[in-house]
């Protein structure tokens, strides 16, 4: 094991959970978190940012919104839910 000196400045972690339709806690984030991970891997691609900000794709955050997916945001740890891809640029900054 090699320990690496590569630390972000932020970590965005982007829910794509899918859940069956049927549960009660809705059918997860699926297709709308996998277009927030998509536009944020995007952005960081072209401003070549991919040392500074890292985005990895996770299951459940613990909180469904109703609309979008749900985002945290490392290390200010900040939560956040209903997020669309129009507002994926203003997380690297949350």
């Amino acid at each position: 094991m090699t320990p690496v000196a590569a630390v972000p400045r932020t970590h965005l972690f982007v829910c794509s959970h899918r859940r069956d339709g049927a549960s009660p806690l809705g059918p997860g984030c699926g297709a709308r978190g996998d277009a927030v991970f998509d536009a944020l891997k995007d952005g960081v691609a072209r401003r070549g940012a991919y040392r500074d900000v890292w985005v990895t794709r996770t299951a459940c955050l613990g909180v469904c919104p109703e609309h979008g997916c749900t985002v945290m945001v490392y290390p200010s740890g900040k939560l956040f839910r209903d997020v669309s891809v129009e507002d994926a640029g203003e997380l690297e900054n949350a």
